[in-house]
């Protein structure tokens, strides 16, 4: 079974990479046809059971015109391929709504027609827009000038036979056209917004240490400041005593072992509305959301305990780190970068007076 489906979908892919050519378009084009013959050899078989020998000629040679059309597909180019389906279209349902009248919604292709035009290609809009005003004129004229008996009379059961075939069959090449285009588009477009969610991500994330950057730091300063209720906040800045003696002494592998280590302990050990940023070399800036400086502070004894008791193996050494830790609280004042500078302020006092300590 799956080598006939294969087979199938060979069949409607061949030859459709021609230079220029839009390969949907055909396969599009050759699904289009090969529903109308389809849709033809079921009409035909009904009227030749029902002794209507004339439409089933009518039938008949519609299928053969769009046979004859998917055969083209394969040996002419798109472009002309489209004319002469549209053409041959409009010639039969004109034909078609003449010969089994206004009841049985033979017009309903003429939103076929149009739909396909809209998709085919790509720009000449105004010859499509002519091109359905032209369709639309017909549509009227066929309704307001031709609204009489078809030519073959048929019983009310046999007219809702016709009805059904024709709103199902249009339906079905409608939903065609669109399901192709609609499909890959809607693909891409999700493409598009996770590859920007990507982007987003990684202009906000430090790459080291997965935390957050400067830059997605200081936006969340500033919508705390903007919130403006009574709710403070707390910033801390942070900074690991001699890392430049680390990575002079271990290696620079070492030093990226050590700020990913710190990164870790220090989210572990906050809430979850707490940010965690890394601002630049071995520096962290720590923001504390609805908390006043002495909630903070606790915090930040539990952190400073932890870190101390972290080990760091080079392989042939263990060692220890500390950190000095600058802690300001927001005044209400609106200032987000003298908040921030208070803080780095405070940090610098802590590694003046000895480090590993939390100045607030």
């Amino acid at each position: 079974m799956k080598k006939v489906f294969d087979n199938i979908k060979l069949l409607y892919t061949k030859d459709t990479a021609s230079e220029g050519e839009s390969a949907k378009l055909l396969i599009v084009l050759r699904v289009l046809f090969s529903s109308i013959i389809v849709y033809s050899i079921i009409n035909m078989i009904y009227c030749a059971c029902s002794g209507y020998y004339d439409a089933t000629l009518c039938f008949a040679g519609a299928m053969a015109i769009y046979g004859l059309l998917f055969i083209a597909s394969f040996f002419i180019r798109t472009v002309p391929l489209v004319i002469s389906a549209c053409v041959l279209a409009l010639v039969s349902i004109i034909g078609g709504f003449t010969l089994l009248g206004p009841n049985v919604s033979v017009q309903d292709f003429f939103l076929v027609i149009v739909v396909m035009v809209y998709f085919s290609g790509y720009g000449h809009y105004r010859i499509k827009g002519v091109f359905t005003v032209i369709v639309f004129l017909i549509y009227f004229i066929l309704q307001s000038w031709f609204s009489r008996e078809a030519m073959i009379s048929f019983s009310a059961s046999e007219q809702m036979f016709f009805r059904l075939m024709n709103i199902f069959t249009s339906f079905w090449c409608v939903a065609t056209v669109c399901y192709v285009y609609s499909r890959d588009s809607q693909h891409l477009e999700g493409k598009l917004i996770e590859y920007n969610k990507i982007l987003r991500q990684q202009a906000s994330t430090d790459t080291l240490t997965g935390l957050s950057n400067r830059r997605s730091a200081n936006e969340y300063i500033e919508k705390l400041v903007k919130r403006n209720d009574e709710k403070g906040f707390c910033v801390c800045m942070c900074d690991i005593d001699f890392f430049k003696k680390v990575n002079d002494s271990y290696g620079h592998d070492i030093g990226d072992m050590v700020l990913a280590g710190v990164a870790q302990t220090l989210v572990e050990n906050v809430t979850e509305e707490c940010l965690v940023s890394r601002w630049g070399g071995e520096e962290f800036l720590i923001i504390f959301p609805n908390m006043n400086g002495d909630e903070a502070k606790s915090m930040l004894d539990v952190i400073r305990s932890r870190i101390k008791k972290m080990e760091f193996d080079t392989g042939s050494k263990k060692f220890n780190i500390t950190i000095t830790y600058g802690l300001a609280e927001y005044g209400f004042d609106g200032d987000a970068e003298a908040l921030v500078k208070e803080a780095d302020g405070k940090l610098y006092m802590g590694k003046e007076s000895g480090r590993d300590q939390i100045v607030f």
